[in-house]
């Protein structure tokens, strides 16, 4: 987790360095909605109801050229899960806060529409469970996979729209517990 946070506060010392020189470097901020599902693997009994969660942050873009830009961004992001299934999985929750660090390629399709792909790192600072998910040994990192679209209007103010999918399971053991999910966010670039 402290390779994240410095990794994070690199690239925005980095983009408040460079806001001052260049007028290719725009700063902002953003926040919307998470809807993440949890895979819980082939053979399970589980009747997993993800809930809608929530992400806000920090958004840097460096623009190369008129068609082309990176994007980092570090966002707070929080999901839940409910778990209804058979038997003892009856009334278990899972809740899971983290920090992700996306790093996107930006390529602009017309003036303000932009398709958004690239890794994303994250890691886990809090996660509540209950229920027979008390004792869940949740992995503390992830790395994962990130597009999407993005419409930039003249004013500053932007809209996103996104697809997440993680490439390690959330929890140790058995395999087949990975999230995916969308996102939408709207947000302001100064």
């Amino acid at each position: 987790m402290k390779k994240v946070i410095l990794a994070v506060v690199a690239v925005l010392t980095f983009g408040f360095a460079n806001a001052q020189e260049s007028k290719t470097v725009k700063l902002g901020i953003k926040a919307g909605a998470n809807y993440d599902w949890l895979a819980t693997g082939a053979y399970s009994v589980y009747d997993v109801r993800p809930e809608v969660g929530y992400h806000a942050g920090l958004v840097a873009e460096f623009k190369m050229c008129d068609e082309f830009s990176f994007q980092a961004e570090a966002l707070y992001s929080h999901s839940s899960f409910k778990f209804d299934g058979n038997g003892n999985t009856s009334g278990g929750k899972l809740e899971v806060s983290e920090i992700a660090v996306p790093v996107l390629a930006k390529f602009y399709l017309v003036k303000g529409l932009s398709i958004e792909v690239g890794p994303q790192a994250s890691a886990i600072i809090d996660s509540k469970a209950k229920g027979v998910y008390a004792n869940t040994n949740l992995r503390k990192y992830n790395i994962a996979s990130v597009s999407g679209l993005a419409y930039d209007f003249n004013s500053g103010a932007f809209i996103q729209a996104r697809y997440v999918y993680n490439f390690l399971d959330l929890a140790y053991g058995p395999s087949g517990n990975n999230r995916f999910g969308i996102q939408a966010s709207v947000g302001y670039k100064f």
